[in-house]
Parts: structure tokens; sequence; C-alpha cells
């Protein structure tokens, strides 16, 4: 009977269309860099890790976690800003950077994903001012060996917003990557509205945040942009960044207030120094775009790090 049964099940099977796996079919195309698709040889004295690490901010400890690279060189280091919510982390980018010699720190802002405190996004500048002074700190510096010279913050959507003024106060920073950052100041005629339409017009913007931002609700997260005293316009800071070297990556299926037209404009008129802009055919996370996204970054990155052409991760 099994054998009948065995029989019967292998005629099923060798009727089955025959299926191919595209990716396994397809050679590794040779224009990627080889962080997307090789890990790099396991360092049994200084190896690669993922360490839990708690950033003072405010008063509290905010959750975040350091993709330590391998070896035991002082290593560039990124700090990676994700968006509010933060549904994309861009962790991807982050395991690839990794593979070529770079450290990547990753942080949820107080009030998000379980860290304590209250979530504003003015606070969440903050938040991002105080990752960057623990990767300076020199207790920290030495037990990730980090070249505290060359840090590099990466920001998408919010974070690109708290990117931008993170680099504005602290220009001393390697390079600024933007991802679809977000401009507040273009949402405000948006909240401009009957207050019996501000809720849903809060909502048209902060459609997923309820919930994942420890109570600070998309009605909050609009209030907070049309109170007066803080100045939500991302070009802004172009003056105070135009030295730096700076890559925007855009969405062509993205809003207006996420394409960082009005700084690339800014700084193009203020002959910044080193100014990159890339538009991609994709979405606001770059959904199907992960793999051209990661080449970008790290051509863009390489060149400005000649040392890490290689891909050696332990100097």
């Amino acid at each position: 009977m099994k054998k009948r049964i065995l029989t019967i099940c292998c005629a099923m099977v060798s009727a089955l269309p025959s299926c191919q796996l595209p990716i396994a079919a397809q050679k590794q195309p040779s224009n990627l860099p080889s962080a997307i698709f090789v890990d790099p040889p396991r360092d049994a004295a200084n190896p690669t890790r993922n360490e839990a690490v708690w950033i003072p901010s405010g008063g509290v400890l905010m959750n975040g976690v350091m993709y330590a690279s391998a070896g035991t060189g002082n290593h560039p280091t990124v700090l990676n800003l994700h968006g509010t919510p933060g549904n994309e982390q861009n962790m991807d980018i982050a395991q690839a950077l990794r593979r070529v010699g770079y450290n990547v720190l990753s942080f949820h802002y107080r009030g998000s994903w379980g860290s304590p405190g209250k979530f504003t996004q003015a606070g969440g500048v903050d938040d991002a001012v105080a990752a960057l002074a623990f990767l300076q700190d020199p207790t920290i510096a030495a037990k990730f060996h980090i070249d505290t010279k060359r840090i590099i913050v990466i920001g998408h959507s919010y974070g690109g917003f708290a990117a931008v003024r993170l680099a504005s106060a602290h220009p001393d920073i390697a390079a600024l990557v933007l991802l679809a950052p977000w401009n507040p100041a273009l949402d405000i005629p948006l909240f401009t509205v009957p207050r019996e339409k501000f809720a849903a017009a809060a909502h048209s913007i902060f459609d997923d945040d309820e919930g994942r931002m420890g109570g600070y609700t998309d009605v909050d997260m609009a209030r907070e942009i049309l109170t007066p005293g803080y100045d939500w316009r991302l070009e802004t800071s172009a003056e105070s960044i135009k030295k730096l070297p700076i890559l925007i990556v855009s969405a062509k299926h993205d809003t207006a207030d996420d394409e960082g037209t009005e700084l690339a404009d800014a700084l193009g008129h203020l002959h910044a120094a080193d100014l990159t802009t890339i538009s991609m055919d994709t979405d606001h996370p770059f959904s199907d775009h992960r793999i051209a996204l990661e080449k970008e970054i790290l051509n863009w990155l390489q060149q400005r790090n000649p040392r890490l052409a290689t891909g050696a991760n332990s100097r």
C-alpha cells in the first residue's frame, strides 16, 4: 500500500509543470557591488555581530542595535534614521554596508517601538543628535572600533528631515544620505482646513502611525507641525550643510513632500560642494528597488571612501 501511494505521489509530481526560481537560474550580475550578494569571510578573533545598545536621550534610554563590522581597525560608521512610524527600517542597506566594512547604528526614537518617553517630531531630531553623541563617546567608539571622523548619516522620510537638522547642527559629519526626505512644511496647507475635516486631513498623511508611536496620534503629528515656533522647512538647512557630500534619492511614485526638491534646489543655488540626486521608478519605501538602492548607496559611499573599495573589513 505504501509503495502504491509513493508511486502515485511521484507520478503527480512528475505531471506538474516544471518551474525555475529566477534568482537561482540567473548569473550573478557583474555590475553590482559584491557586498550585496556575497558574505565576507568570518573573522574569528573579531567577528561581525549585532549588539543591543541603549542610547541616552531626554532622560531615558532609547532602544538601539549596533550592526558591528568585523576586524580590529576603526570603521566608518553609519547612523541610520528611520521614518515615522518606521515600518521600513532599511536593514538590508545596513547589512550590505556592514559587509563592506561599515558599522551601522539603528535605533528607535523616544516613544516609538518600545523606546520609553514621549515621541514628538521635534524631539526625534534631538534623539538623532543624542545618537550621534553616543557614537562619538570615546568608550563607545573604542568598543565598536568607530572612526569618529567618518560618521555618515542616512535618513529615510521623516528620518531624512531629522538627518538634515542633525547635519545642520553638526556639519563635521562625513556625509549625508537622504532617502525620500520629508519636507513637513509642504503639508501645512493640507492641515489648514475646517475643524471637522482636520482629523481626516491628518490621517491622510500619517495613516500608519496609530499604535506605533507610543500614543502620539496622527492628529498630534499634524498639530505639532502647525504649532508656531519651529521651522519645518527642509531647505532652511541648505546653507549649513552645503559643504557636505550629500546624496538625495527620490522615488517617482512618491508624493511631492518626500522628493527633496526644495532642498536640492537650494543646495544647487548655493553651489554645494558635492551633491548627487537620483530618482528611481518606485514608491516611497523603494519597495521594488531595494537592490538598486543598495547599489547606489554603496557605490556613492565607496567613491568617497576609497579604502573600502576592495570590500576589506579589517584594517
